[in-house]
């Protein structure tokens, strides 16, 4: 797939290239995710954003928006090697 979009001239089309500032932000990212998602720090209330939107609500949501762009991220710049073509 990789290959195909790379000779169609596509603008998303993988690099090939691991570089180390890619990897130090997958590695971060990974760790910051992992701490955000075992919340023992944080105090557990009974607040609600715009009238009805409890706070754990909102937290993990926004934590799921921050799941889906590291996945993006570990898509387009980590992992570019496709891996069909080892069959």
């Amino acid at each position: 797939m990789a290959r195909l979009m790379e000779q169609k001239g596509h603008p998303r089309a993988p690099q090939g290239t691991k570089t180390p500032i890619h990897r130090a932000i997958g590695w971060g990212g990974f760790l910051v995710l992992l701490f955000l998602h075992l919340d023992f720090w944080r105090p557990q209330r009974v607040v609600l954003y715009f009238g009805w939107l409890p706070e754990e609500l909102l937290y993990r949501l926004i934590w799921m928006l921050l799941a889906f762009f590291y996945l993006v991220h570990h898509c387009t710049y980590l992992w570019t090697r496709d891996e069909a073509e080892d069959l």
